[in-house]
C-alpha cells in the first residue's frame, strides 16, 4: 500500500515550522484593562461550566474546561502586567518569571497534565472515582488558583491605578 503524499510530508516527515511570537506587549493601560477584563469574564464562564459538568454524567470534562478557566485567569493577570499571551507554555512561564509565582505556574502545569491525561484516555466513563478526582481538582486547585489570581490582580490595579 502506498502512503498518501500529503500525509507523508505533513505527518511522517521532519518539518521546520516558523512560528510567530506567542506573546505581545500591551503598552496602553486602557487596553491592558480591557484584555484583562475579557480574560476574567472568560475564566468565570469556563469555571461555571466546569462546576456544571461536575454535576452531570461527564465529570471528567470538568478538568478540561477547568484548565481553560485557569488559563484565562492567568492571562488576566499577565494582561495587567502588559502581556497578551496566546500559548499554554508561555502562560506558565509568564506566571513563573513575570509574576514570579512558580507555585501558580506549577498548579497550572499540573492541571494541564491532568487535562492531557484525560484527553488521551482510551476509556472515559463515569465513576465515583472520576467524580471525586474532578471535585478535588476543582475545589483544591482551580478555585484556590482563582482566589490567588484575584488577589494579585487587585494588588496590580491598586499599584497602577487601572
Amino acid at each position: 500500500m502506498e502512503i498518501d503524499k500529503e500525509f507523508k510530508e505533513k505527518c511522517l516527515s521532519k518539518r521546520t515550522i516558523t512560528q510567530e511570537p506567542n506573546v505581545s506587549l500591551i503598552a496602553e493601560k486602557g487596553l491592558r484593562k480591557t484584555i484583562a477584563e475579557q480574560h476574567k469574564s472568560n475564566a468565570e464562564y469556563f469555571l461555571e461550566a466546569a462546576k456544571n459538568l461536575l454535576k452531570g454524567p461527564t465529570p471528567l470534562l470538568s478538568i478540561l474546561i477547568g484548565h481553560f478557566a485557569m488559563e484565562h485567569k492567568a492571562n488576566q493577570l499577565l494582561a495587567l502586567h502588559g502581556y497578551k499571551v496566546e500559548s499554554h507554555i508561555c502562560t506558565q512561564i509568564g506566571l513563573s518569571r513575570i509574576v514570579e509565582r512558580k507555585d501558580l505556574a506549577k498548579k497550572l502545569s499540573d492541571i494541564f497534565a491532568l487535562r492531557q491525561s484525560i484527553g488521551y484516555r482510551m476509556t472515559l466513563k463515569q465513576s465515583e472515582e472520576s467524580r471525586k478526582e474532578t471535585e478535588k481538582a476543582i475545589n483544591e486547585t482551580i478555585i484556590p488558583f482563582f482566589e490567588q489570581i484575584d488577589k494579585l490582580a487587585n494588588e496590580i490595579k491598586v499599584l497602577y491605578i487601572l
